[in-house]
């Protein structure tokens, strides 16, 4: 393209001076740049000095403080608080405890042992206190009474005196008393008797419904009985029986049967007789039965013995319920 009245190159040899021109002041310009930065410059070679830098500003540590160990505490007792005074409450009478009934006592005697060391067994197994009362010439008369010593059961002589009825024959003539005889017969028997049956604590009698009504001869009898400190229960084979009433004018402890529970060989009325014995000794306090070793009679304690709890009532042994009369 040609411009009027202009010839064209010199236009374009202006553009082209011009152009390098602007190329040449920017190259210097930015040459002089970088060394006033302090970076690397080709015309402008002198030293610069470039600008410190800020300095930066750097967190100040945190001084932390060392601790010193402590020494250990001392654990001081803190004075415990009294506890609060109680609240008083209003007293309230209480009613006094109704004093518990005093309980009776009934006693149990098994008469004509020594014949059998199997009824012994038997007693034993009751589990109560049982007295057994030990025929003195029986063929296990000494280790009846052993045994049953040893076992805790309390033991009397069985001592055969005369009867009204002629039982004697039945019953064998060793060791027995008769009326009649002197006072020296009757005092050997009576220590020969003794010596037979250790262990005793008393003595009851075996028959004697005619011996037990004399009390002369009662006396002798008794006499020795005091003398060992032994006392006296009156079987009372008779409604005569003066035994008794001499045990204790002698001031021997003494005391009489209530109840046989086993005159006829009938398990209910042996029953009937032991419930008869239970309620006597409810009302009176103390009753003492007599009974033997019969098979009827065996039975019928251990099946009914339970029943004492059920009348307020203890089993103890016969000398607890002797009684010293002087």
């Amino acid at each position: 393209m040609k411009l009027k009245g202009i010839p064209q190159w010199p236009v374009y040899s202006v553009a082209a001076w011009v152009l390098c021109g602007l190329a040449l002041f920017s190259m210097l310009a930015l040459d002089r740049m970088n060394w006033r930065k302090g970076e690397k410059s080709y015309i402008f070679t002198g030293s610069r000095v470039p600008k410190a830098p800020k300095a930066q500003v750097k967190p100040v540590p945190e001084i932390v403080k060392e601790k010193r160990a402590e020494p250990p505490a001392v654990a001081v007792r803190k004075p415990e608080p009294k506890p609060a005074p109680p609240v008083k409450e209003p007293v309230r009478v209480q009613p006094a405890p109704a004093a518990a009934a005093p309980r009776g006592k009934v006693a149990l005697i098994v008469d004509d042992m020594g014949n059998s060391l199997e009824a012994l067994d038997e007693l034993l197994g009751l589990g109560e206190p049982v007295t057994i009362s030990v025929l003195p010439y029986s063929p296990y008369s000494r280790e009846t009474a052993e045994i049953a010593h040893e076992k805790g059961l309390e033991i009397l002589l069985h001592l055969p005196l005369e009867s009204l009825n002629n039982h004697d024959s039945e019953a064998g003539e060793e060791g027995l008393i008769r009326s009649g005889m002197g006072e020296a017969e009757v005092r050997k028997l009576m220590a020969d008797n003794l010596d037979r049956v250790p262990h005793i604590k008393g003595v009851n009698n075996h028959m004697g419904s005619k011996v037990t009504a004399d009390e002369a001869l009662m006396r002798t009898i008794l006499e020795p009985l005091k003398e060992k400190g032994l006392f006296f229960l009156d079987s009372r084979t008779s409604g005569r029986s003066v035994a008794y009433t001499v045990a204790r004018n002698l001031g021997i402890p003494a005391e009489s049967r209530q109840i046989f529970l086993d005159a006829d060989g009938s398990s209910d009325l042996i029953k009937e007789r032991l419930l008869e014995l239970f309620r006597l000794a409810q009302k009176e306090g103390r009753a003492i039965g007599i009974c033997h070793p019969f098979r009827e009679t065996l039975q019928t304690l251990k099946e009914n013995i339970h029943l004492l709890e059920g009348y307020g009532l203890e089993a103890v042994f016969a000398s607890e319920l002797a009684t010293r009369r002087d």
